[in-house]
Formats: structure tokens, C-alpha cells, sequence
């Protein structure tokens, strides 16, 4: 368990130029297409293996630039990442100050709502569907290709998720280290922690993947400590299969 609280800024980045959006769509979950000055979309980039590199709230400015807000731990990643894939698009990738025109959630407010983080300690961790990306309307499974698709798909129409993200509360002081391990009394792996956050002095709640046989479990041990747990709803239905 580590002292740190886990609330942090948020990250921002800026892609500009003409090829920006279609770069974008070759490379995201979500369908750019969408997306335009009044409307923001959310959506994540992955590996080739379809594990998540970082999730991200996309906005478009009035010079029609691409602002992606992500955590500020996973930006270099991030930026590292979308230029590997740029090099053939007229588009500029860089690291902004943002200016959100509304407050800013705190990390409890969007653990709440059932948002996940990817952050420099849980990038490719995670497929999509164990985050409920799907159940939060961030993949389009109608848009073209996309890097990791196949996979996502393939999770998607053969039902092959067997690990979910859920909301649990804890008693416990410090928070859990983003990515720890999740044991079952018995030792077993059965997951890991996603995102956290403080309630009070003594109480936490963490989004956390579980797997499937473990999702109802009352007592977990994390970092060598055994904690009861309750279980929290989420704002929306994790979907059960294809």
C-alpha cells in the first residue's frame, strides 16, 4: 500500500494538421468521425496485442486540433506511443498546458462513475472489455480497422472476457499501488487494482478487474494484507456476453 492519494492533474495532448482525425481513427477504439467541437468522445489507444496504452477523453478546439486528456503520468507514454504510428500523416503531436472549461473530476468522482485510469504503472495491463470500455460506449465495433482490433473483437463476439473491472470498498487508511496484485485467501490470483481513491481517514474505494469465478468475493489480500470488501454498483451493466 503507498501513502500517495493518486489525485493528479490531468494530462493533455494536442494534435494538429490535416491528417490528425484519420491518423486517429487508425489507431483508436472509439470512431473519430464522431467527434467534433460540441461533441467529445472517449476512447482508448492499444498494442497490437489489444492491450490498453492509455484511455482518453477527445475534444476538437475552434482551429479544429485534436485535444486528447489522459493521466499525466501515461503523456510521454502516450505521445512515445501515437508517433511510432505517425510518421506517414501530416500531424504534429505535442504536450499542452489544458484550460478545461469545467472543473476538473476528482479521482473519487470518476471512480464512481465507473471511469478507469491507465496510468505509467497499468499500461498494457488491460484489454478494453476488462475496463467495461465497451459497456461505456468507448469502441465502435462498426468503424474500420484500428491497432488491436482484431483482438477487441474477437473479445467482443466470442464473449471471451473473463475478467471485468468492479467497485469495491475497502477499510484502509493508505491506497493500494495502481496494478497491485489481488489475491484470494487462499493465494490465488484473481486480479488487480485499476484505480483508487480515498473516502475518509479510514475508508477507500478502488475499481478493480476481478476475474469471473472471484467476482463476488467478500475478502482479498493485497500487498500481504487481507481486507473485507463490499461491493459497490456501477452507473451502467457490464455486459455478460456477446
Amino acid at each position: 500500500m503507498t501513502e500517495q492519494s493518486n489525485n493528479s492533474t490531468r494530462g493533455y495532448i494536442e494534435l494538429s494538421g490535416p491528417d490528425s482525425r484519420k491518423f486517429l481513427q487508425g489507431q483508436v477504439t472509439c470512431d473519430m468521425t464522431t467527434l467534433s467541437q460540441e461533441q467529445s468522445i472517449y476512447g482508448a489507444q492499444c498494442t497490437p496485442k489489444g492491450r490498453i496504452i492509455f484511455l482518453f477523453k477527445a475534444s476538437c478546439d475552434e482551429q479544429n486540433n485534436i485535444i486528447l486528456q489522459t493521466h499525466s503520468s501515461i503523456v510521454e507514454i502516450a505521445i512515445a506511443s501515437l508517433k511510432k504510428y505517425a510518421v506517414f500523416f501530416k500531424t504534429k503531436i505535442v504536450q499542452i498546458d489544458g484550460q478545461p472549461e469545467t472543473p476538473e473530476l476528482t479521482d473519487l468522482q470518476r471512480l464512481r462513475n465507473g471511469s478507469a485510469d491507465v496510468t505509467a504503472d497499468t499500461t498494457d495491463m488491460f484489454i478494453p472489455q476488462m475496463l467495461n470500455l465497451d459497456a461505456q460506449g468507448y469502441i465502435s465495433f462498426k468503424k474500420g480497422c484500428y491497432t488491436g482490433q482484431e483482438i477487441v473483437a474477437r473479445a467482443h463476439y466470442r464473449g471471451a472476457v473473463k475478467r471485468r473491472m468492479h467497485h469495491l470498498q475497502l477499510t484502509a487508511s493508505v491506497l493500494p499501488t495502481l496494478g497491485a496484485e489481488i489475491l484470494s485467501p487462499e493465494g490465488k490470483a484473481i486480479g488487480n487494482i485499476v484505480s483508487a481513491a480515498k473516502v475518509d481517514d479510514q475508508t477507500i474505494e478502488v475499481l478493480a478487474v476481478l476475474a469471473d469465478k472471484s467476482r463476488d468475493s467478500t475478502e482479498i489480500i493485497i500487498a500481504g494484507q487481507s481486507y473485507q470488501v463490499s461491493h459497490l454498483p456501477l452507473p451502467y451493466d457490464i455486459p455478460s456476453g456477446p
